[in-house]
């Protein structure tokens, strides 16, 4: 009788020990897993409830996803949409542990200057956010006139005298924090 307490004992002791090790496993294994994840992964899984994102220069936006290209994301939030480049990402709030992968050949290839070509054919003012090096992002009003490999020309939408052609203003991708619908 004794004897069979002991192997009770001792069979409870390799079950829980062999639990412990498939945990220990099962964690490295989601620990990896996760290493190979990306932001764009990430947002993807999130759905649709609302997040809050801060940007450089102090941006915050909050908003539901509407679209998650590999580096960039377009965010309704509330009169505006926004896009945003992955490089503006301070933190994000409120995502959930779900990942998804982009199953679209075509949209796992859309990169930032397609985002912004389908803005630039909109022809709607927008107001650009720009990383100008010190504290506040500068905001630059237009309608984006010219999108080419690495910058964007933003169009004013009139002279500040009235009159005139207005000067353009190139930004280069490197700079661009967001764009905003409505200047």
């Amino acid at each position: 009788m004794r004897w069979e307490n002991l192997f009770s004992d001792l069979e409870a002791q390799l079950a829980s020990a062999g639990q412990l090790e498939m945990e220990a496993q099962v964690a490295d294994l989601a620990r990896a897993e996760a290493a190979g994840l990306g932001l764009a992964e990430r947002l993807r899984g999130h759905g649709a409830a609302p997040l809050a994102l801060l940007l450089r220069g102090g941006l915050r936006f909050r908003g539901r996803l509407t679209q998650v290209a590999s580096t960039w994301l377009a965010l309704d939030s509330g009169p505006y949409s926004v896009l945003v480049p992955h490089d503006g990402i301070v933190t994000v709030e409120g995502l959930g542990r779900a990942a998804a992968a982009e199953g679209s050949a075509v949209r796992r290839a859309l990169s930032l200057a397609s985002g912004l070509r389908a803005i630039a054919r909109d022809r709607s003012p927008v107001a650009c956010f720009v990383d100008a090096g010190a504290g506040e992002p500068l905001t630059v009003g237009g309608t984006l006139d010219t999108v080419g490999a690495d910058y964007v020309e933003v169009a004013p939408l009139r002279a500040p005298d009235g009159g005139g052609f207005p000067a353009l203003r190139v930004v280069p991708f490197a700079r661009l924090i967001a764009v905003r619908s409505g200047a």
